[in-house]
């Protein structure tokens, strides 16, 4: 016994030790897990912007390489008409990539004059609003510049070049260039990136000039994924903007990351704790059990120890002749007889409780009369009635069906449960013992007039090893699996048994009623369906 605590002492420190540890783990471990997967999402996206940064360049270099190219052929195509036969002059087409362009020169007072001009643009709105923001003297010859220019507010993308006739005098050829063209030509640019970007251009006043990402305020969740890069020195006062085309999927993947391993390390945990909490509760149950079949080994050898002492006593004094007469002869006679028949009974329950834990308990069920097995069984308690002072009264109804039974099984109930309501009435008292009628079965019923069982131990007592707490007080002498035994053939027989105070009794002194529930024989069922039913005796009850 105390090797038992002593062990289960350690297991129940460890217990509490390792738990607490473990739960404190793995919060550490879900908060470690979700700053991981913090930093893993914002890697991702790190690289999804850096991704899409090196995009914006390549989309950017090929637009402003696109508009340059074009450009460029334009010029190549204006020149005076005295710079040779291939020059066209003003009558140059140059849509659609310009809708209009101008030619100018300074004169000997160096002021700027125009020469020509061709398209929709008037000579007096390129004298006072196009050629006025533009710095003439800082472009070397053959080389060109663009610049944005907002005009009546619309905004303009100029372009003009310095050139030189074969006799070395400058002159300046200007473009502007529709802005339907460029429109064209960026879109058809950020198409190559449709199928996994959305890809906007934002002019310098905000507004979109291609693309159909944002046209408003940028939402949250595609803030974290835009990337934002401005044009370089053609379309210098343009932005442009991408941003992933399936972001609620990336959003969606990012949150279930950050989620999902803090998630899982905390389910891992409970999984673990509730694993811990079995164990525990396995431990418990099983030092529990094991304290019982201590208490039961110790019962089970006072038991047997007791009437061996008596029978190896009263035997030896028998054989060896000291005894006073023959009336003493008799006595140590029915001494001897009622310890061997006492010691048989507790063979007998050990026994069948081993046959029970090993489940090789058999039972031989035939139709039999329950009244004449009570009287028999009966008989064999009475000696032992007898020298308690007890008094016997039976209660058995006339006419009780047959009951598909076991004998030996019923007699060893009928003889627990006597020998139960001996252990606990009171000197000079009564035990009842009788059998009524139910619907479709009969009630065994067994009362005592001790002091009762609490209300929270009745359910228990049935438990293999359990002994109630009145038994243990009153040092009453048990195995402790008697009522276990009770239950377990009740129900073999397709019946229950069941604990109750008697009818009406509200003061410790009462006693218990034990009933055991059995169905008739299948022949008897349909008749005693319709009889009315009857309980086991309340208080008081008399034949």
């Amino acid at each position: 016994m105390k090797w038992n605590r002593s062990a289960g002492a350690p297991i129940s420190v460890i217990l509490a030790i390792v738990f607490p540890a473990m739960v404190g783990s793995a919060l550490a471990l879900a908060y470690f897990g979700y700053l991981y997967a913090e930093d893993v999402s914002r890697r991702m996206e790190a690289a999804d912007r850096q991704t899409a940064w090196a995009e914006a360049g390549r989309l950017i270099e090929s637009v402003e390489a696109r508009v340059d190219g074009v450009t460029k052929e334009l010029f190549d195509k204006l020149a005076l008409p005295e710079e040779g036969r291939d020059a066209e002059g003003c009558e140059a087409n140059t849509r659609p990539a310009a809708d209009a362009f101008v030619m100018v020169r300074f004169n000997a007072r160096a002021r700027l004059e125009i020469i020509c001009h061709n398209g929709p643009v008037t000579r007096e709105d390129w004298r006072d609003t196009f050629l006025r923001s533009l710095d003439f003297a800082s472009i070397q010859p053959g080389r060109f510049r663009f610049v944005h220019q907002r005009i009546d507010r619309q905004d303009a993308l100029v372009a003009f070049m310095r050139k030189q006739t074969h006799n070395g005098k400058g002159y300046y050829v200007v473009l502007r260039l529709a802005e339907s063209w460029v429109r064209q030509s960026v879109e058809t640019e950020i198409a190559t990136l449709a199928e996994r970007r959305r890809v906007t251009v934002l002019d310098q006043r905000r507004r979109s000039v291609a693309g159909t990402l944002l046209s408003g305020p940028v939402p949250r969740k595609e803030e974290r994924f835009l990337v934002e890069r401005a044009f370089g020195k053609i379309l210098y006062a343009w932005d442009l903007q991408l941003a992933p085309r399936d972001v609620e999927t990336l959003q969606a993947q990012a949150e279930r990351q950050r989620v999902l391993g803090p998630l899982l390390v905390i389910l891992s945990t409970v999984i673990i704790g509730v694993g811990l909490v079995i164990v525990w509760l396995g431990v418990l149950a099983e030092r529990r059990a094991s304290r019982l079949k201590s208490d039961f080994i110790a019962n089970v050898s006072h038991e047997l120890k007791t009437p061996l002492s008596l029978i190896r006593m009263f035997g030896e004094m028998v054989a060896t002749g000291r005894n006073k007469g023959p009336e003493a002869v008799k006595e140590y006679g029915g001494i001897i007889t009622r310890e061997s028949e006492r010691l048989s009974h507790l063979i007998d329950n050990v026994l069948d409780f081993a046959r029970l834990e090993r489940g090789k308990a058999s039972y031989h069920f035939a139709e039999g009369d329950l009244a004449e097995l009570l009287d028999r069984s009966l008989d064999l308690c009475r000696y032992r009635l007898e020298k308690e002072r007890l008094r016997l009264d039976g209660f058995i109804e006339p006419e009780l069906p047959p009951v598909r039974m076991d004998e030996n099984a019923m007699t060893l109930v009928i003889l627990n449960l006597v020998d139960n309501a001996i252990k606990y009435a009171a000197e000079g008292g009564a035990v009842h013992v009788g059998i009524t009628r139910r619907p479709g079965g009969v009630i065994l019923w067994v009362r005592d007039f001790g002091p009762g069982i609490p209300v929270d131990e009745r359910e228990r007592i049935f438990d293999r090893f359990y002994r109630a707490r009145n038994a243990r007080d009153r040092n009453v002498r048990g195995s402790g699996i008697g009522l276990s035994l009770v239950k377990h053939i009740a129900e073999a027989h397709g019946g229950r048994v069941t604990v109750e105070a008697p009818t009406g009794a509200v003061q410790p002194g009462v006693g218990t009623v034990f009933s055991v529930h059995l169905p008739a024989s299948v022949a008897e069922r349909a008749s005693l369906a319709s009889m009315p039913s009857v309980t086991a005796p309340s208080s008081g009850s008399s034949p």
